[in-house]
C-alpha cells in the first residue's frame, strides 16, 4: 500500500534515526577498541538472547509478509524477502544455541552469506520464476535446515572460522560477500521504492542496509569485543524497527478493511431499497419489447420475458453477467466509447446496434438505454429497452437491392453505376489519376436466346458476370446496364495518359480473352465473344453521360472491326495501342528470324587508346528498318522476351570476345553488355554466365556487365550475393547511369563494383551548367575515394573531353570518338584510332 508524503517523511526520519543509532553504537564500540580497551564481555546468555530475539523477529516478519501477500498487499518482493528472512532467522537461531567456537562463528557467517544471496535475488526480472515464487519460503527453510544439519552432524568438515579468538579470513570473506550482496539488494529495493512509493520497499531497503553494515564491520571485530557487540545491537535494532513497521502496516490494512466492509454493508442496504422500488415497477415490465436492467457497474440484474424470446438467453443465463455477452463483434471499441460518453452526458442513448443471439445468430436491434439516478445524482442502474428489427432491415435491403442491383446477375445496375461514376470523377479530379470506362456487348447474344431459350441466356449472362468480376480488382465496378450490355469502371490506373491507356488495354484484353472461352450451359457448349469499347477519363471535365457515350461509340467501332476485339474512343490512343501491340507481335519473331545485331561503341582510356567497347543491341526490321532500342526494349521488359534477348546478347558477345582473343591487336579488349533486372533475377544467372564463358573459352576478365539501379534495388541482398559470385569468376561489374537515382550512394559501399559510369545527361551540359559540372566532379571524386574506375558516356565535344580529363575521369565513350558501329566498321575503326588519336 502507498503512503502520503508526510507519512513517508516520518518513516524516513525514523529509519534514519535507527540507522544513526546503529552507526553510533558501532562507532562508539570501535572507538573504545581503538583507544586500547581490552575489555571483553564473554556473556553467552546475553548473546543468545540478542540473536534469538533477532531470529524470532525475522521469522515473525516473514510470516506477516506472507499474510500480507495473501491479501494482495505489501511489496512485490514479499516472497523473496520472506524466504531470505526465514533462512537467516533459522541459521541465526541455531547460531544462538551454540557454544562459542568454530561452529558458533560458522553458523553466523553462513546466515549472513545465505541471506545476502537470497536478498540479492530481488535483482531478478519480475517475471523470472514467477510461477514458483510461492515455494521460495519453504525452499529457504529446507535450505537452512539442510545447512544447519550439515554443520551439526559434520563439524569436522566446517572451514576454520576462529583462530586464537580472532576471525579467520574465511569468516571475514563470507561476511563481506554477504554484506556486499545485502547492499546490492538495498539499492534495488530503494530504486523500486522510487517508482512504487510502497513503504515496504523502503523498509526492506533499510533492513538490508542495516544487515549489510553489520556484516561489513564484522571483519573489524573479534569475538566478545566492543565492535562485536556493537554490530549485534545494530542488527537487533534494525530487526525491531522492521517488525514494528510491518505491524503498523498490518493495522492500517485491518482498519481499511473494516471501513470497506462498512461501506459494502451500506451499499447492500441501498441496493435492497432500490430493488424494492424496482418491484413496484414490475407491472410495467412485461411488454413486447425486451427490457434488460443492469446495476451501475454493468452487471445484469433483471430481464423480462421478451428479452428471453429475442435473445434466446434465459434469465439464469445472464443474471450477474455483463451485457457484452450479447456483443456481435461488428462494432469497434470507438463505437462503444462514443455510446457510453453520450449516455453518461445525456442520461440516455438511442440507436441501431448489432448483437448476437444465444445460438450465434447476429441480428439488428433498435436500442434505448437510460441511466437511473438516485437523489444524490449517482447512477444506480441502467435500463435498456430494445426490439428486433431484422424484418425491417431485410425489407430495407431488398428495396436497396431492387433499386441498385440487377436481380439476375447481382451486379450493380445503371443507377448504381451512374452514382459510382460521379464519385470516381470527383476523386480523379482530386488525385489526378486516369481511370477507364469499358463498354462491353456480347456478340450474337440474341441468337443464343432464340435458339436455346431465355433460361440458357440467363445462365450465360450469370457466367459472363462472374468472369468479368474475376478479371478486375475489388475496388472496380462491374455493372449490367441492360440485356447483354455491361460497363466496367476501372479507377485510379495511372497519372500518365499513355501508361493508363496501356494498362487499360491490358485489362480489356484480359476480359476479352476470358469471355471468349467456351461456355457450358446445361451440358451444352456455347461460344461467344465480346466487343469492348474503352474510354479514358481524368477529372470531371466530361460528364458521366458523355463518357458512356464515348465508350459506347468505341464499342460499336469494335463491332464494326469484326467483333471479339477492343477499341479505344480516342483515335490517337487507339493508334498507340495498336502500334505497340503490332510491335510486340513482330518483336516475338525478331529473334528466330535473326533480325537482331550488336553494334559496338568504342571505350577509350585517358591516352585515347581503345579499352574495349559497349555492345548495344539493334533491331533491323525487314520493312521498318532499324528500330530504336528505346522503342522495343520497354516492350520486351513488360514481357518475357527480355530474358531471351538478354541471353542472345550474352552469347553473341562471348562469341565476339572469343574471336578477338585469337588476334593480337584485339585480345586485350573488354566488352561491356547491359543486364536487365528480370535477367539478373534468374536463380541460375551466375551459372549461365559461367557456362557461356566456358563454352567459348573466354577470359572472364574481358567481360564487363553493366547493371542499372533497377537491378540493384530489386533485391539488394540477392543482388550483392550474385555480384560477389560474379567477381569470384573474374567478371568486371559496372554501375550504369550513375547519379540518376536517389539510392546509388546508399549502396555504393556494399556493391563489389569495378567501375561506375557517369550518365550522359550530366556530361551533356558540363561546360555550360554549373550544377552538372559539380555533379560530375563529385562523382569522379567519389569513385576515386572508393578506388573505382570511372567512365563517362555521351562525350560529344572537345570541351567536354577536356573538362573530364582535367577532373580525373579515367575512360570515355561517345560520338566524339564514334557512334555505335556494326562489327566490321568497328574493327576498321580500331585500326584507324592509333593514327587519329592526336585529332581528339
Amino acid at each position: 500500500m502507498t503512503t502520503s508524503r508526510s507519512e513517508t517523511l516520518r518513516l524516513r526520519m525514523l529509519m534514519a534515526t535507527v540507522f544513526a543509532f546503529g552507526l553510533a553504537v558501532q562507532a562508539l564500540s570501535m572507538a573504545l577498541e581503538g583507544f586500547g580497551s581490552t575489555m571483553r564481555l564473554p556473556n553467552l546468555p546475553l548473546h543468545g538472547a540478542i540473536e534469538m530475539a533477532g531470529s524470532v523477529i525475522a521469522v515473525m516478519v516473514a510470516y506477516l509478509l506472507l499474510r500480507l501477500n495473501a491479501i494482495g498487499e505489501g511489496s512485490s518482493f514479499n516472497y523473496k524477502v520472506a524466504a531470505a528472512l526465514l533462512a537467516m532467522g533459522c541459521l541465526d537461531g541455531l547460531h544462538a544455541l551454540m557454544q562459542a567456537g568454530n561452529q558458533f562463528v560458522w553458523l553466523h557467517s553462513l546466515a549472513t552469506a545465505v541471506g545476502g544471496v537470497l536478498f540479492a535475488l530481488v535483482w531478478l526480472p519480475a517475471h523470472a520464476f514467477k510461477p514458483t515464487l510461492r515455494y521460495w519460503p519453504a525452499a529457504a527453510l529446507l535450505l537452512a535446515f539442510a545447512l544447519g544439519g550439515y554443520s551439526l552432524l559434520l563439524p569436522e568438515h566446517i572451514p576454520l572460522m576462529l583462530e586464537s579468538g580472532q576471525f579467520t579470513s574465511t569468516a571475514a570473506a563470507l561476511n563481506f560477500c554477504g554484506g556486499t550482496l545485502l547492499l546490492a539488494a538495498a539499492v534495488k529495493l530503494y530504486l523500486t521504492y522510487r517508482t512504487s512509493n510502497k513503504p515496504e520497499d523502503l523498509l526492506f531497503s533499510f533492513q538490508c542496509l542495516i544487515l549489510s553494515s553489520a556484516a561489513l564491520t564484522f571483519a573489524y571485530s573479534s569475538i566478545w569485543d566492543w565492535p562485536w557487540w556493537g554490530w549485534h545491537v545494530q542488527r537487533l535494532a534494525g530487526y525491531s524497527l522492521t517488525l514494528w513497521l510491518i505491524v503498523q502496516t498490518a493495522k492500517k490494512i485491518e482498519t481499511r478493511t473494516l471501513q470497506n466492509n462498512k461501506l459494502l454493508t451500506q451499499q447492500i442496504e441501498e441496493r435492497k431499497r432500490t430493488e424494492s422500488q424496482l418491484r413496484i415497477a414490475a407491472i410495467a415490465f412485461e411488454t413486447h419489447e425486451a427490457i434488460m436492467i443492469t446495476d451501475a457497474t454493468g452487471n445484469i440484474i433483471r430481464v423480462n420475458h421478451a428479452f428471453q424470446i429475442i435473445t434466446g438467453y434465459s434469465a439464469e443465463d445472464v443474471l450477474g453477467k455483463n451485457p457484452r455477452i450479447l456483443s456481435s463483434g461488428r462494432h469497434s471499441s470507438e463505437f462503444y466509447a462514443a455510446m457510453w460518453t453520450h449516455l453518461l452526458e445525456n442520461r440516455s442513448w438511442t440507436g441501431e446496434i448489432w448483437d448476437k443471439r444465444k445460438n450465434g445468430q447476429i441480428y439488428p436491434k433498435w436500442l434505448t438505454i437510460t441511466a437511473v439516478k438516485n437523489k444524490e445524482g449517482v447512477t444506480t442502474e441502467f435500463v435498456a429497452i430494445f426490439s428486433d428489427i431484422t424484418n425491417r432491415k431485410q425489407a430495407e435491403e431488398e428495396i436497396f437491392s431492387l433499386a441498385f442491383y440487377d436481380t439476375l446477375t447481382k451486379l450493380p445496375n445503371r443507377r448504381f453505376l451512374l452514382e459510382r461514376m460521379q464519385q470516381s470523377l470527383s476523386a480523379s479530379a482530386r488525385n489526378h489519376l486516369h481511370g477507364a470506362l469499358l463498354f462491353l456487348d456480347m456478340d450474337r447474344f440474341k441468337i443464343l436466346n432464340d435458339t436455346l431459350g431465355h433460361d440458357h441466356g440467363d445462365l450465360f449472362l450469370i457466367e459472363v458476370a462472374k468472369r468479368m468480376q474475376h478479371c478486375v480488382r475489388d475496388m472496380d465496378t462491374v455493372a449490367r446496364i441492360g440485356g447483354d450490355e455491361f460497363v466496367i469502371l476501372i479507377e485510379e490506373i495511372a497519372p500518365d495518359a499513355n501508361e493508363a491507356s496501356q494498362k487499360a488495354a491490358m485489362i480489356a484484353e484480359k476480359i476479352r480473352a476470358s469471355l471468349a472461352q467456351p461456355y457450358l450451359l446445361n451440358d451444352k457448349e456455347y461460344h461467344s465473344s465480346p466487343s469492348i469499347g474503352v474510354c479514358l477519363y481524368q477529372g470531371d471535365q466530361e460528364s458521366v453521360d458523355e463518357l458512356l457515350k464515348h465508350a459506347d461509340m468505341a464499342m460499336y467501332q469494335a463491332k464494326e472491326s469484326g467483333r471479339n476485339t477492343v477499341r479505344f474512343f480516342d483515335p490517337a490512343m487507339q493508334f498507340a495501342v495498336e502500334s505497340r501491340a503490332a510491335l510486340e507481335a513482330e518483336l516475338r519473331h525478331a529473334l528466330p528470324n535473326d533480325q537482331f545485331q550488336l553494334h559496338y561503341q568504342v571505350q577509350l582510356d585517358n591516352e585515347l587508346r581503345p579499352l574495349g567497347a559497349e555492345a548495344l543491341i539493334r533491331w533491323i526490321h525487314p520493312q521498318r528498318g532499324m528500330i530504336s532500342p528505346a522503342r522495343f526494349i520497354p516492350i520486351a521488359e513488360d514481357s518475357s522476351l527480355i530474358q531471351e534477348i538478354g541471353s542472345w546478347v550474352l552469347e553473341t558477345a562471348c562469341k565476339q570476345l572469343a574471336d578477338w582473343s585469337a588476334r593480337e591487336n584485339t585480345r586485350d579488349l573488354k566488352l561491356a553488355i547491359n543486364v536487365s533486372a528480370q535477367q539478373f533475377k534468374r536463380h541460375d544467372f551466375v551459372q549461365s554466365i559461367a557456362d557461356m564463358l566456358d563454352k567459348y573459352k573466354v577470359a572472364p576478365s574481358s567481360l564487363k556487365l553493366e547493371l542499372t539501379e533497377s537491378v540493384v534495388l530489386s533485391d539488394v541482398a540477392d543482388v550483392i550475393g550474385k555480384m560477389h559470385a560474379l567477381k569470384v569468376l573474374g567478371i568486371q561489374l559496372s554501375l550504369d547511369d550513375f547519379g540518376t537515382g536517389y539510392s546509388s550512394l546508399a549502396y555504393l559501399k556494399q556493391l563489389p563494383l569495378d567501375q561506375i559510369k557517369i550518365d550522359q545527361s550530366f556530361v551533356r551540359d558540363i561546360t555550360s551548367d554549373n550544377d552538372d559540372a559539380t555533379m560530375v566532379q563529385t562523382i569522379i571524386s567519389l569513385a576515386t575515394h572508393f578506388k573505382l574506375n570511372v567512365i563517362a558516356e555521351g562525350v560529344e565535344t572537345e570541351d567536354q573531353l577536356a573538362f573530364l580529363r582535367q577532373n580525373g575521369c579515367m575512360a570515355y565513350q561517345g560520338y566524339l570518338f564514334s557512334k555505335p558501329l556494326p562489327i566490321e566498321a568497328f574493327e576498321e575503326l580500331l585500326r584507324q584510332i592509333p593514327a587519329n588519336r592526336n585529332a581528339f
